[in-house]
């Protein structure tokens, strides 16, 4: 409610009468607390005086025709009742009052520390998913928020089981800090399985995973697997430890974020600066800085904006299977094959590696900085490398890409704007067939297409026993083109050191001859 408060007097030897406007005289304060403001406006000097609780901006002013604003502050009402209070105005002995009021601060519904985390957890474990009621935690837009940071490293009811559809956990940049020790199991990390939205949250600490592993296990720090979900801005710091000391050749999916996803997956703003390291004796590996690997179905895959800092270290003894690896997402199956920018099952851009891959052990690895294997129509833009990927010695084949690994000959890639400044090392190559490009180890579709992406200066690929050596493509599988691209960088194949010049960088771009070359050169100005 707006009042007008007027002070006037008679005239008197003192002067001319009191003229003061007070605009509004009633003002309410939110309960979490804030700030209202209200104006004075007088010809004679006046003071302000005001309840312990409000803090004005001003206690006295000087008379004037200008109209002053006082700011009042006040803090979160934590009482159980309304408070009232009042500011008191003075001039010329007389005396007006504004009434400030502020409701009791009621907390809104949410997750605000290690305990509400546990109750949220075991609010998951209904019997029938149909019957799980989480309306205890959601706030009035329907999201369930964390309010504080949470260290939940005692906590015991990790892994949590599956986030549903439909429901959104909204972190608001707080932290959760882990430490998961598990034995194997098909599903591990803070949650099973993620079906709804995550948002705006940050993991830290540690995901330890020990033993006998003989069937199919996904990890990842914030859900072993995901089906149809969203996940946005996301930060990891936890590290991820895997380690096979008995069983069989069985696959195990390792990530940052997410160890498999299906049914579709939305990934916007997500980072991941942690360590991932894996070790097997027998067992084989699909690998991924945030994601280790997407499922065969119909559904679709975007990743956006996303960001690797952390190393990936891999120890595979297994030797009958393909390993993947991939600075973000290590192996793509899914299913759309439609031609076509509208078909396109798997798109990625703007994501950006700078990570360390570190490939040991005895395995035939395809691996890339950004992607691994491609087994889907893809649209890959504005990604980059500027990591190391290593190699050790191995009989096994490897197949290497600074931005992608291995593309399936059966499927339409298109690869474009995007920037290899990297380093790829092998010790000793492979004795079966090594495969190394800055862009793209191998594979290609007749449609595959690689436009205005390019290699710097500070590039560096090396091999030294046989195999197929490049800039953009390793080896062709089938006659694709190459159009538009930079390069630059220093190459040693064999043990001979060639560095990139504009003479002859062209021998350099593929490493196949079943390619169409169009308007390439030298990349001289990185």
């Amino acid at each position: 409610m707006v009042l007008l408060g007027i002070l006037s007097a008679a005239c008197s030897d003192k002067g001319p009468a009191l003229e003061m406007e007070i605009t509004p005289m009633e003002l309410s304060i939110a309960p979490e607390g804030g700030n209202k403001t209200f104006t004075v406006k007088s010809n004679k000097d006046w003071t302000l005086i005001a309840d312990k609780w409000i803090t004005p901006s001003t206690t006295q002013e000087r008379g004037s025709e200008v109209t002053v604003t006082v700011n009042l502050t006040a803090g979160k009402n934590s009482s159980a009742e309304t408070r009232t209070g009042y500011v008191i105005i003075s001039s010329d002995g007389r005396k007006e009052r504004v009434i400030v009021t502020q409701e009791p601060f009621i907390a809104p519904a949410g997750i605000y520390n290690a305990a509400d985390l546990q109750d949220f957890a075991g609010a998951l474990k209904a019997d029938d998913p149909e019957s799980i009621d989480l309306s205890k935690w959601m706030d009035g837009d329907g999201s369930i928020k964390l309010y504080d940071d949470i260290d939940a490293t005692s906590l015991s009811c990790f892994p949590m089981e599956n986030l549903p559809a439909g429901t959104v956990l909204d972190g608001q940049g707080h932290t959760i800090s882990l430490s998961i020790s598990n034995t194997p199991e098909a599903k591990i990390g803070m949650f099973k399985v993620i079906s709804g939205t995550v948002r705006n949250l940050t993991l830290a600490g540690t995901l330890k995973v020990e033993g006998e592993f003989n069937k199919e296990s996904h990890i990842g720090a914030l859900a072993g697997e995901s089906h149809g979900a969203t996940i946005e801005n996301v930060k990891n710091s936890v590290s991820v430890s895997v380690k096979q000391t008995s069983g069989g050749a069985v696959c195990i999916i390792p990530a940052g974020i997410i160890g498999k996803a299906t049914q579709g997956l939305t990934m916007d703003k997500c980072v991941n600066n942690a360590e991932i390291r894996f070790e097997s004796t027998a067992a084989y590996h699909m690998a991924g800085g945030l994601v280790g690997a997407y499922g065969k179905d119909e559904f679709k895959i975007r990743m956006t904006d996303c960001r690797n800092t952390g190393t990936l270290t891999l120890i595979s003894g297994d030797k009958a299977n393909w390993n993947y690896a991939g600075g973000i997402i290590s192996n793509i199956q899914g299913n759309v094959t439609a031609e076509g920018e509208a078909g396109y099952g798997f798109e990625i851009s703007d994501c950006k590696s700078s990570g360390s891959i570190d490939i040991k052990g005895v395995a035939k690895v395809r691996g890339g900085g950004v992607c691994g294997r491609i087994n889907i129509y893809s649209h890959i833009k504005g990604c980059s490398f500027s990591g190391t990927i290593s190699m050790n010695a191995a009989e096994l084949e490897r197949n290497i890409g600074g931005i992608t690994s291995f593309q399936e000959k059966a499927v339409q890639t298109l690869v474009e704007d995007c920037t290899f400044s990297g380093r790829i090392e092998a010790e000793e190559g492979s004795t079966k067939g090594c495969y190394v490009g800055g862009i793209t180890s191998s594979g290609t579709a007749q449609t595959t297409v690689f436009s205005n992406c390019r290699t710097t200066r500070d590039s560096y690929i090396a091999i030294s026993k046989a195999g197929n050596i490049s800039m953009i493509l390793g080896q062709a599988s089938n006659w694709c083109t190459i159009k538009g691209c930079k390069v630059a960088g220093t190459v040693c194949k064999e043990g001979v050191v060639t560095e990139l010049t504009a003479d002859n960088y062209a021998s350099w771009i593929c490493g196949s001859s079943s390619v169409t070359i169009q308007d390439c050169g030298y990349n001289a100005g990185e």
